[in-house]
């Protein structure tokens, strides 16, 4: 009986000490679309983790604070996101997106792009990809804020394709 007492400590040990190793392995992301009533514009910024952002760009040996740091980490980041994230009004037309810029912030990398505001807000087409490359699980949500409204479309495993987000009048 001590002998299996033993064996159950011993595992219980070792599994709480893996367990912080393993705290962050949800591969999940939030894009934020609203217009600024200030500029008029809509902006868009996309928040991921900063490591899953460098192993998606084959960078997982440097700083996130440091790659962004550069003009070559910024470059790569927006050419990046601009490839993998689309969005068009509700016949399919897209939207030109200018990138802004990136940054980190603690462990969050921080994506942020422009665009003219849209002309109508009845619906929009949202396409998603941001990390799902390098992850099979990763689930990224999109919030839509117009007019006082929020809708939300959800990609992730089962659901690649582009999600149509209406807004009724």
């Amino acid at each position: 009986m001590l002998r299996l007492r033993t064996l159950l400590t011993s595992l219980a040990g070792v599994l709480l000490v893996a367990a912080p190793a393993s705290a962050h392995r949800v591969h999940a992301g939030v894009t934020e679309i609203a217009v600024n009533p200030r500029t008029g514009e809509m902006e868009i910024v996309h928040r991921l983790f900063a490591h899953d952002l460098l192993t998606a760009l084959d960078r997982d040996e440097q700083d996130a604070a440091q790659f962004l740091g550069t003009e070559a980490g910024l470059e790569t980041v927006g050419a990046y996101a601009g490839e993998r994230f689309r969005m068009a009004d509700g016949e399919g037309a897209l939207f030109d997106l200018s990138y802004v810029g990136a940054e980190v912030d603690g462990e969050f990398a921080w994506i942020y792009f422009v665009a003219p505001p849209p002309s109508e807000t009845e619906s929009f087409i949202v396409d998603n990809d941001l990390l799902a490359e390098a992850f099979d699980d990763q689930v990224m949500m999109t919030n839509l804020r117009f007019q006082s409204h929020v809708r939300t479309a959800m990609q992730g495993p089962g659901r690649r394709a582009p999600v149509r987000v209406r807004f009724e009048r």
